[in-house]
């Protein structure tokens, strides 16, 4: 079927499993960062960053946890592709 390599093929099928719990792991604990820094804090009598030092950093792990999720999305696509690929070629 189009000189499909199915070496090349079960390759990215494995890429793509490995890719899906990593992105998982870190699209996970991105989120559990972000409500982290979203809970109203005691405020602290000697403080080390501004409110706008938080604001920044909740928006870099906003979009962390975004692109991870985005990432484990699109392996998942690309790993039940390979599979209907394989059993339709084997």
């Amino acid at each position: 079927m189009f000189g499909t390599n199915i070496g090349a093929m079960v390759a990215l099928l494995v890429v793509a499993l490995v890719v899906v719990p990593v992105s998982f792991g870190v699209a996970a604990r991105a989120d559990a960062k972000v409500r982290g820094l979203s809970r109203p804090r005691v405020p602290d009598p000697d403080p080390r960053g501004s409110v706008a030092d938080v604001d920044g950093r909740r928006e870099q792990w906003r979009q962390l946890a975004t692109r991870a999720w985005l990432i484990c999305g699109g392996a998942s696509l690309v790993a039940v592709a390979v599979v209907g690929v394989l059993i339709c070629v084997a």
